[in-house]
């Protein structure tokens, strides 16, 4: 009995295991990497040991299509930990991208070799890293499961985004400049007057789309003056907020009164329709019906482009706040802590440029706490001859020698 790594072509740089069992013998290719294939030749060969595996093919189990296993992937797995939204894009990278190529594929028999020429495939078709990185995970996370469930022995989608150099590049954030924003809400309340309580409200809180689109009556706090976040809307559901963690944040003297007036008027429509006192709890609405983020944003270009301003996403307001509200001296932690981050170390990483730098003033009141130039301190000076002069000649023997006792000491 035996189980053997080796390239099966010497300088191939292509690594099989050969195995030799019970008079029988069997080998497959597992890829270019020799760790991987070590580590399952040893899994291999602890099967063979205890008895736990077959390697005659007609005893062996068919695998599940990809295409399936992808499907029991999203289905109990992703469905069940992430956000619906997760959900819905990666089903709709594995149909566009994955399926075509790898779905009607033995899970057992997708090669490393495959699932590297699929991502150079789209890397040189012009998709961005970020969307490359997505597919790749739509793909290896299938695969994970099914190794989860020993339906293989190893996952050959392992390495390919250091490999490929998929890393996402980092967001590149040109935030408003306080001109930009005094523009586009000037523009916003005279040409878009029933939008302008939303788009003033995300500059003044920086909350995320979904969190202002779930936003409720019953989340303000008049008194205290700071909103909940608790809950986050997007396409027709209502969910929690993107870390799942609720917060306070804080509303301006204007953003207070700005929302006030829009209370007062809503309830006012709300007599007028016959409503009574019954006012529709969702703040930002359209039509009495929740408002969908494809079609406020649809508002936000509209704004940018009367007002001639430069192209930005709807997500710019948010970085709008965290930037203006660093650069007039508040702390990260206050920031981090109004935007929800998870960590500082986030905050920093993206906003880090707009904290002010005091370092010249904090070297400067170093000098505070030296009361005088500092100076060397005198070494002790060598006893110098006693000069002599002809007074110093004139006097006895014992008077010469006291007087240079004295001068030495």
């Amino acid at each position: 009995m035996g189980v053997s790594v080796r390239e099966k072509v010497a300088g191939s740089g292509e690594w099989w295991i050969f195995i030799n069992h019970c008079g029988k013998r069997k080998s497959k290719k597992v890829g270019r990497d020799r760790k991987i294939a070590i580590e399952v030749a040893k899994k291999i060969e602890a099967k063979l040991i205890l008895g736990d595996m077959q390697i005659d093919d007609k005893n062996k189990k068919s695998a599940p299509l990809f295409m399936a296993y992808a499907s029991l992937w999203l289905n109990d797995y992703i469905k069940a930990i992430r956000r619906q939204s997760t959900f819905e894009r990666y089903s709709e990278i594995l149909k566009r991208h994955v399926y075509p190529t790898l779905g009607n594929r033995a899970i057992d028999e997708i090669s490393r070799g495959e699932i590297r020429n699929l991502l150079l495939k789209m890397l040189n078709s012009g998709l961005s890293k970020s969307t490359i990185t997505l597919i790749h995970a739509c793909i290896s996370g299938p695969l994970s499961y099914a190794l989860d469930e020993e339906i293989i022995q190893a996952n050959p989608a392992t390495g390919f985004t250091k490999r490929l150099n998929l890393k996402r590049d980092k967001e590149s954030v040109v935030p408003m400049t306080w001109d930009e924003t005094s523009l586009f809400l000037e523009t916003c309340q005279k040409h878009f007057r029933d939008y302008f309580p939303f788009f003033f409200c995300a500059l003044r809180t920086g909350m995320r789309l979904g969190e202002l689109l779930a936003l409720r009556w019953g989340n303000v706090d008049w008194n205290s003056r700071f909103v909940e976040v608790k809950r986050s809307y997007k396409r027709g559901r209502t969910g929690l907020t993107k870390t799942g963690q609720e917060r306070n944040v804080d509303m301006s003297g204007k953003l207070t009164a700005c929302l006030r007036t829009l209370q007062t008027q809503r309830q006012k429509e709300a007599l007028q329709d016959g409503h009574g006192d019954n006012v529709i709890e969702t703040i930002f609405h359209r039509k009495e019906k929740p408002m969908e983020q494809n079609y406020i944003r649809r508002i936000f270009k509209r704004i940018l482009k009367k007002a001639d301003m430069r192209d930005m996403k709807l997500h710019n307001t948010r970085h709008t706040f965290a930037s203006q509200l660093l650069s007039s001296g508040a702390s990260p932690v206050y920031v981090k802590e109004q935007l929800g981050h998870t960590s500082i170390q986030m905050t920093v990483d993206i906003y880090g440029k707009w904290i002010p730098s005091q370092n010249r003033d904090a070297v400067n009141r170093l000098d505070l706490h030296q009361s005088a130039p500092y100076s060397h301190p005198t070494k002790n000076k060598k006893a110098q001859p006693l000069e002599i002069t002809p007074s110093v000649i004139g006097m006895v023997p014992k008077a010469r020698l006291e007087l240079a006792q004295a001068y030495a000491h």
